[in-house]
């Protein structure tokens, strides 16, 4: 692993130390059914409890609003289709982004096909939904019943404003989801005391936790129908043992992105501000009617407030992204043409789409995802790689 460079830190990162040491020592002491009431089960069941403690603490939620699930899809599965089927007396209409993860897209499709109406709110092209367009088509809609908008998209690291969303929602009566599986851990922004969404999807493996579990924050009150039926496992909401491990190594990677957040932040943002001038000095920008030959364009906010710290992506238009990323794969190097949920898809990334409408923009775009193991020696190395295989396929 000493010679690949990984820069797809938005489709998966590795263990953090502390996670490892917390599955470990769960695995070897602590391997009864949480569900029980010997001593053995009352161990996993502490165990559990203090995971979801802990859990609950990073968002300034209650213990008992957050329900472990076995990641980010299912939890966002569950939040618009346990909503749907609770408030379908109140109204059978749902609005989210047009960039949602496919988690999101999906499940929507799956709605329709029973009878709900979705709308797909359209986004700048910067990736940001606006608050007035969300503010018209509820006020036009009377039957909504949830909003889901992602806290950060997964692709061009746009950061949304959660909070006005959020409050124009709630003054119409319907709750609201965000997607925070690649904001969580990253950004300190997503208090549910401050942001009182009514619902809130995280994954462990994003953050240097294990892969398989994640979490639903459900605020106390909120109807919801149970997506999984069995047992009645966590608080009879979501059927099925819990892995009571991985809760402890999900926490423990939850402690240490949120202790290490500021300076992992700040490392991440200095490699992007780096990266991006490289990218720039090599390769040029294309822009307005007078595009650079063989320029780039950036894709999403520029580097700052209003964007993931450690999210690169730009395209090339007129080059396949899959020829990049061959090249890149043979040099040791890890990226994507976006979501890592649909790389090897035909289709075009929907979100460049969405933002641009430009099928060659986004045939040809790669997103990087940096982590704080990465260095300016690694982004020099990708730079050049990248201008060694453009240059290879233009001549072709």
């Amino acid at each position: 692993m000493n010679s690949v460079i990984y820069l797809d830190h938005a489709a998966t990162c590795r263990m953090r130390p502390e996670a490892i040491a917390a599955m470990t020592e769960a695995m070897e002491h602590t391997f009864g059914n949480a569900s029980p009431s010997y001593s053995i089960a009352r161990d996993a069941k502490r165990c559990l409890d203090n995971a979801r403690a802990a859990l609950a603490e990073t968002i300034g939620a209650g213990w008992n609003e957050i329900f472990f699930t076995s990641g980010g899809t299912e939890s966002d599965n569950w939040a618009l289709t346990g909503t749907a089927e609770a408030l379908q007396d109140k109204g059978k209409h749902i609005i989210v982004s047009a960039i949602e993860h496919h988690a999101i897209l999906h499940t929507c499709e799956y709605l329709e096909s029973r009878g709900f109406s979705v709308t797909r709110l359209p986004v700048d092209s910067e990736g940001r939904v606006r608050p007035e367009e969300l503010a018209d088509e509820l006020n036009a809609r009377p039957d909504t019943i949830l909003v889901s908008v992602m806290a950060a998209n997964n692709e061009i690291g746009t950061l949304e404003d959660i909070g006005t969303l959020c409050r124009y929602t709630h003054d119409h009566g319907a709750l609201f989801h965000t997607d925070a599986v690649q904001a969580y851990g990253k950004t300190d922004a997503l208090n549910v005391s401050a942001v009182p969404v009514d619902l809130f999807s995280a994954s462990a493996h994003k953050i240097g936790g294990p892969k398989g579990i994640g979490f639903l924050y459900v605020r106390n009150g909120t109807r919801l129908q149970s997506l999984i039926h069995g047992g009645s496992q966590e608080r009879g909401r979501r059927a099925g043992t819990e892995n009571v491990p991985a809760a402890a190594g999900f926490a423990a990677a939850a402690k240490a992105a949120f202790a290490n957040m500021e300076n992992e932040t700040r490392a991440e943002r200095e490699l992007q501000a780096y990266f991006r001038e490289r990218l720039l000095a090599a390769f040029g920008e294309r822009s307005g009617d007078s595009p650079a030959p063989s320029g780039i364009l950036w894709n999403g906010p520029v580097p700052g407030d209003d964007r993931l710290a450690n999210n690169i992506s730009v395209s090339f238009p007129g080059v396949s992204a899959e020829s990049l990323l061959i090249s890149l794969d043979l040099a040791g190097i890890c990226a994507s043409g976006g979501s890592a949920c649909t790389t090897g898809a035909l289709d075009p990334s929907h979100v460049i789409m969405a933002v641009s409408g430009d099928r060659k923009r986004a045939e040809g775009t790669i997103r990087f995802t940096t982590g704080p193991e990465n260095t300016k020696e690694e982004i020099d190395r990708t730079i050049e790689v990248l201008g060694e295989a453009l240059q290879r396929i233009r001549t072709m």
